[in-house]
């Protein structure tokens, strides 16, 4: 069935005019009526009954009324829709946190959002720096944030925020008294680090690398806050973010080593995959997060 015809006929069954119609559909009412003409030729039936105040539906002019609103209607909702997406009304945000950003940093933002944006559903996937960025290389996650360096071809990266990782150990630990220190004060030291893939690890690792430090046994832990724990009951010695430990350091739960050689820079990264279609809705998050 031509279209053009069907919103023809169902501009005419709506306002009940010619003229009307005419003006609905931008065509002029010598075509509209020859096309109202054909299509009454192609189908076989006459649709309209021509009365002098206008055009009377038969009653096979009323069941294709019946579809063509349903038919229109459905394109005025699909229509609505792609606005809503257009305007940030709607869609689904994929982002994927390595473990300091997902537990510290995201969650607030993530929570305004979601009140200024209701519309728009968001899934969060926390894990380490590797899995975030093969994530959004495989477009498993619209976004990604990161800590540490990237390995992962294909995504584009823009530092957004910096954050310190510091030496600390807990309360009870024999590090913990000492004023002074030298790098190579925690030669062989127990240390707390999180697992392979972690860019927080790798950094670590490449710092004391350059600095000589001898390093001791490592327990791996898959999240900061578990690492957090271990290093409060005397595991260890662990890095952790500033922003992970400010009560902690507050209440004497745990210690900063006075070693400033130890503490460690880095930036705290947006990843998105190269040339792929960037939605409103991930522009009015970066937006609120920036």
């Amino acid at each position: 069935m031509n279209l053009h015809h069907l919103a023809i006929f169902h501009a005419i069954a709506e306002t009940g005019s010619i003229s009307a119609a005419a003006l609905r559909v931008h065509v002029s009412q010598p075509a509209l009526s020859r096309e109202l003409k054909a299509f009454e030729a192609r189908l076989g039936v006459l649709l309209f009954e021509r009365q002098p105040r206008g055009m009377r539906l038969t009653d096979p002019g009323k069941v294709l009324h019946g579809y063509s609103a349903r038919l229109f209607a459905v394109a005025d909702s699909a229509q609505a829709a792609m606005r809503d997406f257009a305007d940030a009304r709607a869609g689904q945000l994929s982002i994927g946190a390595s473990n300091t950003i997902g537990t510290y940093v995201l969650p607030r933002y993530i929570a305004r959002f979601r009140r200024a944006f209701p519309g728009i559903g968001i899934s969060l996937f926390v894990g380490n720096t590797e899995q975030v960025a093969q994530g959004v290389a495989d477009l498993r996650f619209t976004l990604g944030f990161v800590e540490g360096p990237i390995r992962v071809e294909g995504v584009a990266v823009d530092a957004f925020s910096r954050d310190e990782l510091i030496p600390v150990v807990g309360a009870d630990h024999p590090l913990a008294l000492r004023k002074r220190m030298r790098p190579s004060d925690i030669d062989g030291e127990p240390l707390l680090m999180r697992e392979p893939g972690s860019g927080t690890r790798e950094l670590i690792a490449t710092l004391l690398k350059q600095l000589g430090v001898e390093t001791g046994s490592i327990v791996e832990f898959g999240n900061t806050e578990a690492l957090k724990q271990a290093a409060i009951h005397g595991g260890g010695l662990a890095w952790l973010p500033t922003i992970s430990v400010s009560s902690e350091l507050q209440d004497g739960r745990l210690v900063k080593l006075p070693v400033r050689a130890l503490a460690l820079q880095r930036p705290l990264s947006i990843i998105r995959r190269e040339g792929a279609w960037q939605a409103p809705a991930v522009d009015a998050f970066l937006k609120l997060l920036r």
